[in-house]
């Protein structure tokens, strides 16, 4: 409790108030901190005695002083009901004893400080592990869980709930009446996690303090055992939009971003490759880049020529050159609604692959 770092804090917070040389001594009386450097880690006889009775002790000038020891008072540092410590004031208790119980005070109070704020600490590293242990899916036992979130003041984060992966682009800080903003840099991306989806409370924050921001949500999680999933999910949709996709709405829910949440399925499921193989010829193309965004755009957009053009800053002959090659090329004419959707799903999972391959994405 009385480290050696605060018991040095105590001791310069009070020398700049006090006209005397100030020891701090552990619980077992040894001097941890002292104006008088040459003092430090000797056993204080005294402090001892105010350590085994709890009440203060004076050392006049005029007696014999016990060995380790100069004239002074020296009174007990509480916690709790309990000494951890000592304080000594050097100098002629007639003069010292009156600022002597302010100085015991302001000890206490800021042993009091340390062990608070240590406690903040330990609550926010353990706030962090169950955060953590929510996106990573280590939640075992739903209702000890639960237990430990009301027991580290989480209790706001409760189910159902809805998570966000933010783009790291535009981060943000929240309050806490929406929910729990939680980072984790090891998964590439920030996570909001919001209760009460039903009331799409993130949303209404955002518009009325015209927050910029782009985010993807997972699937509503109700249990905790769910909420890596709906991580997953979140954070592969967000991986598959530029910022420009983005252009009319900054949110996209997962009830509109489902058919990649289900390519990201396939894509575990390791039975991808006859998809693959669809993009083979178009890849080997030099205008690949191109092609894949034009699939990809003309789904997004509902075959919207014009929308496309603009995007992606060339001519509406242009688009319609690109997506007669792609027909060419894989056989799937985009204009057809099922080859389209064959094509799309085909260009996500390439997507993820890359992504993967780049070490973004579990």
């Amino acid at each position: 409790m009385l480290t050696h770092e605060l018991a040095n804090e105590i001791v310069t917070r009070t020398m700049d108030i006090v006209p005397c040389n100030v020891n701090i001594m552990n619980a077992e009386g040894a001097v941890i901190a002292s104006g008088e450097k040459k003092r430090l880690f000797n056993i204080h006889s005294i402090a001892v005695d105010v350590l085994r009775t709890g009440k203060s002790i004076s050392i006049n000038p005029n007696g014999d002083c016990p060995p380790g020891t100069k004239p002074g008072i020296n009174l007990p540092i509480r916690f709790q009901g309990k000494s951890v410590g000592v304080i000594g004031i050097t100098g002629n208790p007639l003069e010292v004893a009156p600022y002597a119980e302010l100085v015991q005070m302001a000890a206490e109070l800021l042993v009091n400080q340390a062990y608070l704020s240590e406690q903040l600490r330990q609550n926010e590293r353990i706030a962090y592990q169950l955060l953590r242990a929510l996106v990573v899916g280590e939640v075992d036992d739903e209702r000890a869980f639960t237990e430990r979130l009301q027991a580290t003041g989480l209790d706001s984060l409760f189910l159902p709930l809805r998570v966000w992966a933010l783009s790291k682009a535009h981060g943000q800080t929240f309050p806490k009446e929406l929910g729990h903003f939680f980072q984790y840099e090891e998964r590439g991306e920030p996570f909001f996690f919001e209760t009460r989806p039903e009331e799409k409370r993130f949303e209404s924050f955002l518009h009325k303090n015209n927050c910029i921001l782009i985010a993807t949500s997972g699937p509503v999680a109700h249990s905790f055992g769910t909420v890596a999933s709906s991580c997953n999910l979140a954070s592969a949709a967000l991986s598959l939009y530029k910022e420009d996709d983005f252009s009319e709405k900054r949110l996209l829910y997962f009830e509109e971003t489902m058919l990649e949440g289900l390519a990201f399925e396939w894509k575990k499921s390791g039975t991808i490759q006859p998809f693959l193989a669809l993009l083979s010829p178009l890849l080997a193309s030099n205008q690949s880049a191109e092609l894949l965004e034009t699939i990809k755009q003309y789904f997004i957009h509902n075959g919207d020529i014009k929308k496309i053009a603009n995007q992606q800053f060339v001519h509406s002959n242009t688009v319609h050159h690109r997506l007669n090659k792609i027909k060419a090329l894989t056989g799937k004419n985009p204009k057809v609604i099922r080859d389209l959707t064959d094509l799309y799903i085909a260009c996500v999972l390439y997507q993820l692959n890359c992504i993967q391959a780049q070490g973004k994405l579990l």
